[in-house]
């Protein structure tokens, strides 16, 4: 995985949940505070959830593997079930 695409993927999320977070009250961590190999290894050791916010179709055709589907459409109906995991969140759409 590169990593160029990977921030650029990163830096557009923090838009996009800083977004969401406003309308559901979540706070948001700026994504620029750990590092790509920070973030791998969290990920690794299940330490991260990591959520896949592209249409269900987008998902089903391929997706970060450990990633769950979960459409921004519905994010806020599944923020309760994410928020009960205690976990960092972290979400891509590419």
């Amino acid at each position: 995985m590169r990593s160029t695409p990977l921030r650029a993927v990163l830096a557009a999320l923090a838009v996009l949940a800083a977004g969401a977070a406003a309308r559901a009250q979540v706070p948001v961590v700026d994504p620029s505070r750990i590092s790509l190999d920070e973030f791998k290894k969290a990920f690794d050791e299940a330490k991260l959830l990591v959520i896949d916010v592209r249409s269900a179709d987008s998902y089903r055709a391929g997706h970060i593997r450990g990633a769950i589907s979960v459409p921004l459409s519905a994010l806020d109906t599944h923020l309760p079930q994410l928020k009960a995991q205690k976990k960092p969140i972290v979400a891509y759409c590419a």
